[in-house]
């Protein structure tokens, strides 16, 4: 789906990625997960930041695969955000640059794992949905109801400059391993010159073992 001329002008300050928002060989959609179970999932992401003038805009793109491949070298997501997310003065909060980046690592994992099973993105939470509902319903254990799906186990965080708020920035995600059983990425979140601002490792694991879902 091409980015929209509301989304493009959202992101004209990302001078980077106004032409990956351009491009036919990315793939873009604003950012949502498709949960429909009896609790009420993502809420967090969904409405508390974006809540008092926070996240205004949030848009997640990934690359087509090389041909031959059916695995993806990197995702991108842009964030615009008002004052809602200020922490210290002029600055966003940590806790929310944290939020931002490891929604970004799960949309490069949740990439990932379709296109390595030949399926769509956005199908990833509806497979979730199936797998997990009645779990949930009867209270099995949480651990039960993610096998076989990749969880975060390790996130190092380096805070290299100030994010600035209220702000636009966009998050570049690498795959740097994947072994099927572990995962390996790396983030760097980058203000609209390309200038790294926080640069993010992490390891994702599956629970319980198994192959790619």
């Amino acid at each position: 789906m091409p980015a929209s001329a509301e989304q493009i002008e959202a992101f004209a300050t990302i001078k980077w990625a106004t032409a990956l928002l351009r491009s036919s060989e990315w793939n873009i959609r604003s950012r949502f997960r498709d949960f429909h179970l009896d609790a009420d999932p993502d809420l967090f992401c969904r409405e508390t930041m974006s809540a008092n003038n926070g996240l205004q805009q949030w848009v997640e793109l990934y690359e087509n695969p090389a041909p031959g491949s059916t695995l993806t070298a990197r995702t991108v997501s842009l964030c615009k955000f008002g004052e809602g997310l200020m922490g210290f003065p002029t600055t966003c909060h940590g806790g929310a640059v944290m939020t931002m980046m490891d929604e970004a690592l799960g949309w490069a994992m949740i990439v990932q794992e379709t296109m390595g099973s030949r399926t769509d993105p956005a199908d990833w939470a509806k497979r979730y949905n199936e797998n997990s509902k009645s779990m949930l319903k009867e209270r099995a254990p949480l651990e039960k109801a993610l096998k076989g799906y990749l969880v975060t186990a390790h996130l190092e965080m380096k805070f290299l400059r100030p994010v600035h708020c209220p702000g636009v920035v966009g998050i570049e995600v690498k795959i740097v391993e994947d072994k099927g059983y572990k995962m390996k990425l790396r983030a760097i979140i980058k203000n609209g010159d390309g200038t790294p601002l926080v640069q993010a490792d992490a390891l994702w694991v599956r629970l319980g073992g198994g192959s790619r879902l």
